[in-house]
């Protein structure tokens, strides 16, 4: 963050460690925060970083990128519906939020990408 409060919304996503990324994106009420030039920076340079460590040899976790990267194209879902449908404050356009869809986009592609059953995916949204 600088002294007036801002912060750089690639280097948010980039630098900071998997777990503070991800609380980052699923917060709900922040369809601000994020632009699509940084959200889809981070899309591609996760996405192609964890395909390139999964197919290597050497031992590393795949959870976190898989969430974030879940989260990622999540996130961008999620404002794509926001600039269509603008920002819903009543109670049945209340789920058009960045955020949510975060968080499903995240226990989608760790369903679709592991091997974990259906009930862990549950788990993850409820």
């Amino acid at each position: 963050r600088y002294s007036n409060q801002t912060f750089n919304q690639a280097a948010a996503l980039l630098l900071e460690n998997g777990k503070q990324g991800i609380t980052y994106l699923f917060k709900r009420g922040t369809h601000e925060e994020f632009g699509y030039t940084s959200l889809c920076t981070a899309l591609a340079f996760y996405f192609i970083l964890s395909c390139w460590t999964a197919g290597s040899a050497v031992a590393s976790g795949l959870v976190i990128p898989m969430l974030y990267t879940g989260a990622l194209y999540g996130r961008i879902i999620g404002l794509i519906l926001v600039s269509i449908f603008g920002v819903q404050t009543n109670e049945y356009g209340a789920w058009i939020d960045p955020g949510l869809f975060a968080a499903i986009g995240a226990a989608s592609f760790f369903s679709g990408v592991s091997r974990l059953t259906i009930s862990l995916t549950v788990i993850m949204v409820s």
